[in-house]
């Protein structure tokens, strides 16, 4: 069919509107149901059309171009749901938000079969002649539909992008746009789009000039929104069609992105933070901010890697000049550190380096070096790393040299800060007051004291003799001692901004005393004990020792009062020993006294009940060369009372002196040997078989005694049957019960036999 007006239907398509933010208003929100009920109509019966009418009725009817329009401009994006409609209306719109993707997909697609399609020539004329697409609404799409159908928008937007190279043209000059965005947004916060140009302003706008502190609320809750939308468009355009990362790196966008970051986004944080507005207004404020900080530094990061390292990952050409690239856009964004630190604070410099270093080429290891320098010193003034997950230990974000930097949002806790900086814990009229307290800033503090902050203040104060010792102090304090960094920032001034609006005459005021330290706050039960290195300088270092003693060592004890301290000590702890071991003068030891015992078995026979392992390590005896009679001769062998060797249960047991006399006495009598002599084990071997045979010749003459039990031994020759008769025919009463008998009283027999054996 040929596309001709006369084709077309005159059907008036209505435009859509934004959900009312009162539905209170009853008359409003059936009007705005009345028009989700048209559109859905509306559309519904334009899907349903056949080829050629749709595609008269899509070239040629600005009522549905006007109704597409208006619902990419106006609807909800993904990151806003529509959570305060009822569930009625919310199924309404979404059923609308469906019909809209679908319209714009077929819209997008030449060939719906065999018989029905457009030349893709001719029909990238048709969109491009007809408006039908235009990048506005392409990002749009993105933004709305670019979570859920990703797969599918990025094929019909690279369909359109293939078909119609013009459109390639159009997204260069939408980049050339963005930066124009960009200078009318910092105009219109009062920051001059360069900070260092020296080009005088016209005299006209000096009195328009209008500073965020000083700017409407609504306005400056517009300008919010405006950023997080710029950012969330962007990165779901850049995200869907990646090809579009390189009408964004030709120009000067990557530049410029960076620079608008750091003059207009630290600037809406703090005056965020001085607007008198209800919280959770200002929460939701500061939610969409934080959002569009993240998504410009993905952004960036989308262009850089899109351009510069994929190629590099995928082998592309010459590998040397994608490094070349890179490192030119690093080097042109080294000034904006405050864009530096926030980037190495979510993605890694480090990453790509390594990914630039494994390419191979020529790569210029000083420019490298420079870069990275640059990245560490602007995170480690104005980076913050996020606060460790779970345990303390595991640490956290570090700065990228590898040195721990200041903590963001806070963890909970006594004592946590949420940043070690100073200008971040105190306001800036906080350094005026001659009661401020440095101790705030708690176990971040950087501990510089004393003499060497003094050289360091005398240092600085040769360089710059108008500048105050007290402003000088600060400074210091600011960028963590480091003399270079302070007098590097005062000759460029680019003194950070909590320094810039002190007096630069400012006297040095006296500080409070160092708080003590853990150490000392900490409690413990050995506080104060002979061994407590933390309180006391005067530990007796020789009664420490690593490990076990060794055999040789011994204890030398001085004087008496020291012999009294432990046998008291003893006494009171044991109540057994009243005197201790003495050197009489010439060497020899005496014996320990013990109260109410036999001193002379004493050390033989006094109980101890805690065994002693000081010695265990060392081997006593292994070298020495003993004979097998010596081993024998220090403790007479005693042959096992199970053997016949011992004595009845009941006899008294001799002690060990007795014994000891004993064998004194009867030198001559024949010890007990283990081994007996062969033959008579064999005699009384043979006597105990013939007695076993004889038994069971007795048994079997008796009667069946094998197939019966006899209850005792009073009842003679009778005998219990417990055999039965054949299995299978069942058994008498008779039977049953003697081998329930026989169960019963089948260990007795066991157990007299192991009493006997014990009475041997």
């Amino acid at each position: 069919m040929a596309k001709d007006p006369r084709w077309m239907e005159e059907v008036q398509f209505v435009g859509y509107q934004a959900p009312p933010i009162d539905l209170s208003d009853k008359g409003q929100y059936e009007e705005w149901l009345e028009r989700l009920k048209f559109i859905e109509d509306d559309l519904h019966w334009l899907l349903q059309l056949p080829h050629g009418r749709f595609w008269c009725q899509a070239i040629f009817d600005e009522s549905l171009h006007r109704c597409i329009d208006s619902y990419l401009r106006y609807a909800p994006r993904s990151y806003e749901t529509v959570a305060k409609l009822p569930s009625s209306a919310k199924k309404s719109h979404d059923e609308v938000h469906r019909l809209v993707f679908l319209t714009c997909m077929r819209m997008s697609t030449y060939k719906e079969s065999k018989e029905h399609h457009i030349t893709p020539s001719v029909f990238g004329e048709i969109l491009y002649e007809n408006f039908l697409y235009d990048i506005p609404k392409l990002l749009d799409l993105c933004v709305l539909y670019g979570q859920g159908n990703q797969p599918l928008l990025a094929r019909m937007i690279e369909n359109i992008f293939t078909q119609q190279p013009k459109y390639n043209d159009d997204l260069a000059g939408i980049v050339g746009t963005l930066s124009e965005v960009f200078d009318n947004i910092m105009a219109k916060c009062g920051i001059h789009p360069d900070p260092g140009s020296q080009t005088p302003q016209k005299l006209g706008d000096q009195g328009n000039i209008v500073s965020l502190v000083t700017m409407a609320t609504g306005e400056f809750n517009d300008i919010i929104l405006y950023l997080s939308d710029i950012g969330m468009t962007l990165t779901s355009f850049l995200n869907v069609y990646p090809p579009a990362c390189m009408a964004f790196h030709g120009g000067e966008f990557l530049v410029k992105l960076p620079a608008f970051y750091g003059a207009v986004v630290p600037e809406v944080f703090a005056t965020l933070k001085q607007k008198e507005q209800d919280i959770s207004t200002k929460k939701a404020l500061k939610q969409k901010l934080t959002q569009a900080k993240t998504n410009l530094l993905e952004v960036f990061k989308t262009v850089v890697y899109h351009c510069c390292i994929q190629p590099l990952l995928e082998k592309r050409a010459i590998s040397s000049d994608y490094i070349e690239d890179y490192l030119h856009i690093m080097s042109g964004i080294l000034n904006d550190r405050r864009f530096l630190a926030d980037y190495e604070g979510i993605h890694s410099f480090q990453g790509d380096i390594d990914i630039l270093l494994q390419a191979g080429g020529d790569i210029d290891e000083t420019r490298i070096q420079y870069i990275k320098e640059a990245v560490n010193l602007a995170f480690a003034t104005f980076g913050k790393r996020k606060a460790p997950k779970g345990a303390m230990n595991r640490g956290g974000r570090k700065s990228p040299d590898g040195s721990p930097s200041p903590l963001e949002g806070g963890a909970s806790g006594v004592g946590t800060l949420a940043s070690c900086r100073v200008s971040d814990l105190v306001p800036a009229d906080a350094y005026q007051v001659e009661d401020y307290d440095s101790s705030a800033v708690g176990a971040c503090a950087t501990l510089v004291t004393g003499v060497e902050l003094e050289s360091l203040i005398t240092s600085v104060k040769d360089l710059l003799p108008e500048l105050g010792e007290g402003f000088i102090e600060l400074c210091l304090e600011e960028l963590g001692y480091d003399m270079e960094r302070v007098i590097n920032s005062m000759l460029e001034d680019r003194l950070p901004a909590s320094l810039r609006d002190l007096d630069r005459q400012l006297p040095r005021k006296q500080r409070a005393a160092t708080p003590p330290s853990l150490v000392h706050e900490r409690k413990n039960i050995y506080d104060f004990d002979e061994f407590d290195v933390f309180h006391r300088d005067d530990v007796d270092t020789r009664k420490i020792r690593r490990g076990k003693a060794d055999k040789s060592e011994s204890v030398v004890i001085g004087d008496q009062s020291e012999l009294r301290d432990i046998k008291d000590a003893i006494s009171k702890d044991y109540g057994i020993v009243v005197d201790v071991v003495e050197d009489d003068g010439r060497g020899h030891l005496g014996s320990p006294r013990v109260a109410g015992v036999n001193n002379e078995g004493y050390a033989r026979d006094m109980y101890e009940d805690e065994y002693d392992d000081t010695y265990d390590t060392n081997v006593v005896g292994a070298d020495d060369a003993d004979s097998a009679d010596e081993l024998t001769t220090i403790r007479p062998f005693t042959v096992p009372r199970v053997l016949g060797g011992g004595q009845s249960r009941d006899s008294p047991r001799p002690s060990y002196e007795e014994s000891e006399e004993s064998e004194e006495e009867d030198p001559g009598k024949k010890r007990d040997l283990f081994l007996q002599d062969p033959a008579e084990l064999r005699e009384r071997a043979a006597e105990r078989a013939h007695t076993k045979a004889n038994r069971n010749k007795q048994g079997q003459g008796g009667g069946q005694r094998s197939e019966g039990k006899s209850q005792g031994s009073g009842q003679g020759g009778k005998t219990y049957d417990v055999k039965g008769g054949p299995k299978g025919q069942g058994q008498s009463q008779e039977v049953l019960r003697n081998r329930r008998w026989k169960t019963q009283h089948k260990g007795d027999h066991r157990k007299a036999l192991a009493d006997k054996k014990r009475r041997v």
